[in-house]
């Protein structure tokens, strides 16, 4: 495992929640590295290298495409998709979503368990 880079590091805390962890990781951390997590049931803190997000993966596969940001269109449910839905020129949230992503969504779907991106998709392509 040293031999090569790490490209993602999970903290886990067995007793804080997740949004806690994460505010107290980042009063630490600062800008040294990105910092998010995925579920608010799990306390489980991912780490990646700064400027290392979905936003910027994302970004890349869309340069390499010639496709605009303002063409994409990203779902996101848990604060590691906020950089993503940022970036995206329309981001949307599903209903069940952490309150930071529905806070800068442009649009609220349904839950992911009623089939809120397939609503969307269904909506956008046919």
């Amino acid at each position: 495992m040293i031999d090569q880079p790490a490209i993602k590091l999970l903290l886990r805390h067995r007793d804080l929640s997740a949004d806690a962890l994460l505010e107290r990781a980042r009063s630490v951390v600062g800008g040294l590295a990105e910092l998010s997590h995925s579920s608010s049931s799990d306390a489980l803190l991912e780490i990646a290298a700064p400027g290392v997000s979905k936003a910027t993966a994302l970004a890349q596969l869309c340069e390499e495409r010639v496709i605009g940001r303002e063409a994409v269109v990203a779902f996101g449910d848990m604060p590691n998709d906020l950089p993503m839905l940022a970036w995206a020129g329309y981001a949307i949230a599903v209903a069940n979503a952490h309150p930071d992503v529905l806070a800068a969504a442009d649009e609220v779907t349904a839950s992911n368990d009623d089939a809120g991106v397939a609503r969307v998709l269904e909506r956008l392509f046919f």
